[in-house]
């Protein structure tokens, strides 16, 4: 679906991080789909640019976007009122497990992260909810996700009394009472996250520049069991331990 929608609501978290609202009827995006973005009118940038789905109700679409470049940029200048054209939702969605799970979010992957904890709520999963960030104000959302998390952890890097990062805070939590694990987070934290082998599966919200977001341009590719895997069209969400990351 290709639709131009009116950004409803613009908020700033801090310096670098904002969320867009839509309106955007009839679909039901699942926990793991995205939306490719316009960023311009004139195509300058020319690609689009891919964002989670951070929270979907009563038509109302939620984007959580952290400013890293040109797109990014151009999106943040948007205003309450002004046109946004988005094509989705893409990927596979993710099926929820009735099992006691674990959320690890890593920075900005707290977006996706957030849209499917709604949907363990809605389904009375129990989970945990691990967030960790560089700093206290990078930490999004936190009121959101300690409403409806039966355990909320929130930890930085720097700048709070719990200086750790998210794997780090993992050697202070039992594990062994969850069932099914969900991550996203920067490459690097993956990796850790995956040389950890804990003993469940934990599934990975792989994110990546996706050019197309149809599976066309082959710009997202991952091994996965040993052959390539589009992140865009097979995903985004893979089993962590089944991804060689080549390191």
């Amino acid at each position: 679906m290709t639709k131009t929608v009116k950004v409803k609501r613009k908020r700033w978290f801090n310096e670098d991080t904002f969320s867009l609202e839509v309106c955007l009827s009839g679909i039901n995006p699942a926990p793991g789909q995205f939306f490719q973005v316009r960023t311009s009118d004139t195509l300058d940038p020319f690609l689009n640019r891919p964002i989670s789905v951070a929270s979907y109700k009563r038509g109302r679409l939620l984007f959580i976007i952290k400013v890293v470049g040109r797109g990014t940029r151009l999106l943040s200048e948007k205003k309450e009122g002004d046109d946004v054209v988005v094509f989705g939702p893409l990927g596979k969605e993710l099926k929820l497990k009735k099992r006691k799970s674990l959320l690890i979010a890593g920075g900005i992957g707290v977006a996706p992260l957030y849209f499917l904890a709604q949907k363990l709520h809605a389904e009375k999963i129990d989970f945990t909810f691990l967030y960790g960030a560089q700093r206290p104000g990078d930490l999004i959302m936190k009121s959101n996700i300690s409403r409806i998390a039966q355990k909320a952890i929130f930890v930085t890097e720097r700048g709070s009394r719990r200086r750790m990062t998210a794997i780090a805070a993992l050697r202070h939590i039992d594990t062994s009472t969850y069932e099914i694990g969900y991550t996203c987070g920067p490459m690097k934290m993956l990796v850790k996250l995956q040389a950890l082998n804990l003993q469940f599966p934990i599934h990975a919200f792989c994110e990546d520049f996706l050019g197309c977001g149809c599976g066309l341009c082959l710009g997202c590719a991952i091994k996965y069991e040993g052959v390539y895997k589009r992140i865009c069209e097979d995903g985004p969400v893979f089993e962590l331990g089944r991804i060689d990351f080549g390191v």
